[in-house]
């Protein structure tokens, strides 16, 4: 590899044709060298002769972030080009501090527009509400004419349940065999280090490391289903994933589908709320110390929580007992999204006459929210927080270089399960 840019290429291992590691390489003028490892089971063989678009939206947000050229090792296909110098003209005028346009160089640009047979789709899955809901709609609840053809569900071991804790991510893939058995949809599973490396910011570029992720399939299926964050009447920008810039992540013979926008997650609450099997696999939770179930009292657990009584379902199994009303009052509301989440709760449940001391509690904390979310952030208060990030991802990449984060995380994680 010669030449001042990131360049991105593949290492590969295979054992009988199944089971083999990807491994992106970037090396920029300061030849600092990372490698972005997926590891997952794969039927149709070597990625030799594939086209290398996921390759670089996994790195795109961090080669924008540094603006240095991207040299592709490979061939990208003609509509992952055009899609990826679109996709930067919508971050950086989102984050012009941020980030800048590079150029994007492959080895060669290819055209592989031929429909696949059957024309299938493979779903993004967490196990949370957004993936559960887009999942049962195209599974059972929309007309046949109307669905995409799923033919398999995708978990990220190393997104929501970290890498290192390999035991919690078996429970996870244990505990959502009801709602698996119930769509009647084969598992795949990635195991990557893309998100624990901290080459980009997660909150920006989680779909485009999603994405990475479905299109290793891409020789399989032609569609990658990514279930929304937010309804389209109260949309976040910028945010990482959005139904105005998840289809750019797609290729040629492979389509990113940003799915379910048109529904507010207590309407996805109430939907998924009529299939036992499904509410019973649903983990939200992000912030408790098993990342393999819900901690119940957490803001996005309560938050769910008060999704699932608006929609008439007091005590949702994936939760250990019922809503306490008290813990409404003392969750955290950080900033507007967040608060139009409560506010569409309480939309929601005036709509269906909806009554229940919760929701008094909740009324409460919707009002008092409001001038601490119109007051904005003091100057220096943000600066602190800039310099902390930095320092963050500095010590970050000085722990990886001496091969000491995997270590200290395991010390860490044993401390923070004891606790």
């Amino acid at each position: 590899m010669a030449g001042k840019g990131l360049h991105i290429g593949f290492e590969e291992t295979a054992s009988g044709g199944l089971v083999r590691r990807t491994v992106l390489l970037s090396e920029d003028g300061t030849r600092r060298r990372h490698r972005v490892v997926y590891e997952f089971e794969d039927s149709a063989g070597t990625a030799a002769d594939r086209p290398m678009d996921g390759s670089v939206m996994a790195v795109l947000f961090h080669a924008m972030e540094r603006g240095l050229p991207v040299h592709v090792h490979g061939p990208l296909t003609r509509t992952a080009l055009h899609n990826i110098d679109a996709l930067q003209g919508v971050w950086r005028r989102w984050r012009p501090d941020r980030y800048r346009t590079v150029e994007i160089i492959p080895e060669t640009v290819v055209d592989r527009n031929a429909p696949k047979p059957g024309r299938r789709a493979i779903a993004a899955y967490s196990s949370g509400l957004d993936s559960t809901f887009t999942i049962l709609r195209h599974r059972l609840l929309l007309p046949p004419e109307r669905r995409h053809t799923v033919g398999a569900l995708l978990m990220v071991h190393g997104f929501d349940v970290e890498l290192d804790r390999a035991e919690d991510f078996e429970r996870l893939v244990e505990r959502t065999r009801p709602f698996r058995d119930l769509v009647g949809l084969d598992l795949r599973v990635v195991r990557t280090n893309s998100k624990e490396l901290h080459l980009q910011n997660w909150q920006d570029s989680h779909a485009a490391e999603l994405a990475a992720c479905l299109h290793l399939y891409e020789a399989e299926f032609e569609f990658g289903l990514i279930g929304s964050t937010k309804p389209y009447d109260a949309l976040v920008i910028p945010y990482g994933t959005t139904p105005i810039a998840d289809h750019l992540l797609s290729g040629d013979g492979f389509s990113i589908v940003h799915d379910g926008a048109a529904y507010s997650r207590t309407e996805k609450a109430a939907a998924v709320a009529a299939y036992p099997e499904a509410v019973r696999s649903l983990r939200v939770c992000w912030e408790g110390a098993q990342q393999f179930r819900n901690c119940g009292v957490c803001e996005k657990c309560v938050r769910t929580r008060m999704n699932f009584a608006a929609a008439g379902v007091a005590a949702p199994d994936c939760f250990d007992g019922p809503l306490d009303p008290a813990r409404i009052a003392g969750i955290p509301v950080r900033n507007e999204p967040q608060a139009a989440e409560l506010r569409s709760i309480l939309d929601y449940a005036r709509q269906h006459a909806v009554e229940g001391e919760w929701l008094e509690r909740l009324k409460e904390r919707v009002h008092a929210i409001q001038p601490d979310i119109d007051r904005p952030e003091p100057r220096p208060v943000r600066a602190m927080k800039g310099a902390a990030a930095s320092l963050r991802q500095a010590a970050v990449g000085l722990l990886d270089t001496m091969e000491l984060k995997q270590p200290l995380k395991r010390v860490r994680n044993r401390l923070r399960t004891r606790g």
